[in-house]
């Protein structure tokens, strides 16, 4: 039986009804159609498993970026412990302009934004823990929102990484990636692959997504899904999603150069069968 599983409230206390092709099926924990910033979209569904358990948060409902352990930008690369307001590559939102709960994250850059370690514009927070830390043969769902700003501008450098799953080996081997005529896909320049694309930017709404993920280095066994809004865009399709032993999990902006932009990411959470 499916479960709707990325249907968002502010609350998080009704209970949501919606149809996942021809079965509908009850679950509460999260309640669609709240009020929030900017265009809301409709009820989000998306086929995770009942029994699913829930592995790591990162949505920020703690009101700092303490469920992720490192925070990288161009002024620091170091514990997020205290990093809130005050910061100013990522900042957490309000209530008013959360896609759920009480708190949303803002990633901002600007020209320049580059880390004292190098590589490119970064504003990004980090984990290791063994949440979010994938190996092979792992089964994952990702499911998370973000909206982008109105005067949003198409990419001009050649990647804009929002999420990425990393190892220790260069480039990641899976990354939600944002192309030149802002197509959302998922990439990963890792390992070999075929371009899925899962959906357009649409500046100034919160959008909600699923990613489906079975990790390996073969091509054969791995895969990757995904849904935006609760419609499925990206079948599933056979690739490779590692290059080593383990990834591990970034959500931010990570790109080369550009104009200076910004993005909120909301309700990140990973679960397992």
């Amino acid at each position: 039986m499916l479960t709707p599983v990325l249907a968002h409230s502010r609350r998080r206390a009704a209970t949501l009804f919606a149809a996942v092709t021809t079965c509908a099926v009850l679950t509460s924990g999260q309640a669609a159609g709240a009020e929030g910033h900017g265009t809301r979209g409709g009820p989000s569904a998306a086929p995770v498993p009942v029994g699913s358990r829930v592995v790591f948060t990162g949505d920020y409902e703690t009101g700092d970026f303490g469920q992720w352990q490192v925070c990288q930008s161009a002024v620091r690369n170091s514990s997020c412990d205290g990093v809130g307001q005050g910061d100013r590559a990522m900042q957490i939102l309000p209530e008013e302009k959360a896609r759920q709960g009480r708190h949303a994250a803002r990633f901002v850059i600007r020209p320049g934004d580059v880390p004292d370690f190098g590589g490119g514009e970064r504003s990004e927070v980090q984990s290791s823990a063994e949440g979010a830390v994938v190996r092979e043969g792992d089964e994952r769902w990702y499911e998370w929102s973000m909206r982008f700003p109105e005067n949003w501008e198409n990419p001009t450098g050649g990647w804009f990484i929002v999420l990425q799953w990393h190892s220790s080996k260069g480039s990641p081997p899976l990354a939600i990636d944002i192309n030149r005529r802002s197509e959302i896909y998922i990439g990963g320049d890792g390992v070999p692959h075929e371009t899925k694309t899962i959906g357009r930017v649409r500046p100034g709404e919160w959008v909600d997504y699923v990613l489906h993920v079975k990790f390996s280095k073969s091509a054969e066994t791995g895969f990757v899904e995904a849904w935006e809004n609760g419609r499925q865009t990206v079948s599933r399709t056979s690739r490779a999603t590692m290059n080593d032993g383990r990834n591990y999990l970034k959500q931010g902006i990570y790109r080369d150069e550009g104009p200076a932009t910004e993005l909120w990411h909301d309700g990140l959470r990973v679960t397992a069968p």
